[in-house]
């Protein structure tokens, strides 16, 4: 007796393991985890060495400089910056021999073009991030005095020599590339150049030639605003069936919200789903509701017309619609867990003309219980 009270438990045993391992929870990936980029502030901070073109060895014509930019990153492949550069220049005279410096500091606007985020290959989790840079703006000059006293001494004579100070225009392209060693942090490396008017270095050249200043600078770039995050993906869970000896009953969540407020359509063009212009009234108008209300949820479901394409086609485009408008609320600062998205592809039609199901319904809510979740 004991022998088959052992032998029936062990075959209990057994399938409970059996089925535990049958019974888990499957989960399929609806909207993948995607990065969001957002418009931010960045400080840079850069120390190295500059070189002015002139008769000498290159050696002679290297001097200190340090530059400091503040910018503003309002698109992945554009940002625009305020430079503040300088420290001091040197200069030749060849005949007879007469070496000078003078002191300049440079501002300057900028714009920086992101070479990755030009060609589509923008990640928040790119190491390297290189660019190139345009600009111009002005020269302040002062600090002469070698050039001055070389004149008066040696009997040199310069052309473009001038006094007490000076501004002059400039033009300024370079190079770069940002070394991300945090979310935030990263190395810089930027060379650029900068020309200048032939007086610069008080000297004339041959025709009237342009003077030009070359720095190679190593730094910090740091971003003071956040500068990018990720959303969450979004998973359908298919519970399994699990035996219970004793059933009790499930808590219902309701299918639809509980308190309709308002109803917005987010209409789309064939077989896309990007947001067209003509529907961004409409997404203000939801956004400054849900900005007024707190409280309110929205739920958004994508839809896709059954007359045109597969029933595959229409499950993703319906899904990438729904995606989109949340997308669209969300990077225009509506809070994520306050949107519920999900997708009917061409299982459901709800509207007789079929133009009309290219869309996304936006059923604006709130919980009657807020102890309930959606």
């Amino acid at each position: 007796m004991r022998k088959f009270h052992a032998l029936l438990l062990a075959l209990l045993s057994s399938y409970n393991v059996a089925f535990a391992q049958v019974a888990q929870p499957e989960r399929h990936l609806v909207v993948p985890e995607l990065e969001v980029f957002l418009p931010h502030w960045y400080l840079n901070v850069h120390g190295g060495a500059g070189y002015d073109l002139g008769e000498d060895k290159f050696l002679n014509l290297i001097s200190p400089a340090v530059q400091l930019q503040v910018g503003y990153h309002f698109v992945k492949p554009v940002a625009v910056q305020l430079a503040v550069s300088g420290a001091w220049a040197k200069g030749r005279y060849a005949y007879p021999e007469a070496h000078y410096k003078w002191n300049f500091v440079q501002p300057t606007l900028e714009f920086r073009f992101d070479l990755p985020a030009l060609f589509g290959a923008w990640s928040m989790d790119r190491v390297w991030n290189p660019y190139i840079l345009l600009g111009g703006g002005a020269c302040f000059e002062w600090g002469n005095d070698d050039a001055e006293a070389a004149e008066n001494r040696f009997g040199v004579h310069f052309q473009k020599l001038w006094h007490g100070n000076r501004w002059n225009i400039v033009a300024k392209g370079g190079l770069g590339m940002d070394f991300r060693v945090s979310e935030r942090l990263a190395i810089n490396i930027e060379a650029n150049a900068n020309m200048l008017p032939d007086h610069f270095n008080s000297k004339r050249g041959r025709h009237d030639n342009r003077d030009w200043h070359f720095n190679a600078l190593v730094g910090l770039h740091w971003d003071i605003t956040e500068p990018a995050r990720r959303s969450d993906a979004l998973y359908e869970v298919n519970e399994p069936i699990i035996y219970q000896p004793v059933e009790e009953p499930a808590p219902v969540v309701p299918e639809a919200p509980d308190t309709v407020l308002e109803v917005h359509n987010v209409q789309f063009e064939i077989n896309k789903s990007i947001i067209r212009q003509s529907q961004v009234p409409t997404l203000t108008r939801i956004l400054k509701f849900m900005h007024s209300n707190p409280k309110a949820k929205i739920q958004l479901t994508g839809y896709a017309d059954k007359e045109t394409g597969t029933s595959e086609i229409n499950e993703r485009l319906s899904r990438e619609r729904a995606q989109a408008v949340s997308l669209y609320l969300v990077e225009h600062g509506l809070e994520e867990n306050r949107i519920r998205r999900r997708a009917r592809g061409d299982r459901v039609q709800p509207y007789d003309i079929p133009e009309d199901n290219r869309v996304t319904v936006c059923v604006i809510y709130e919980l009657i219980d807020p102890e309930s979740q959606y």
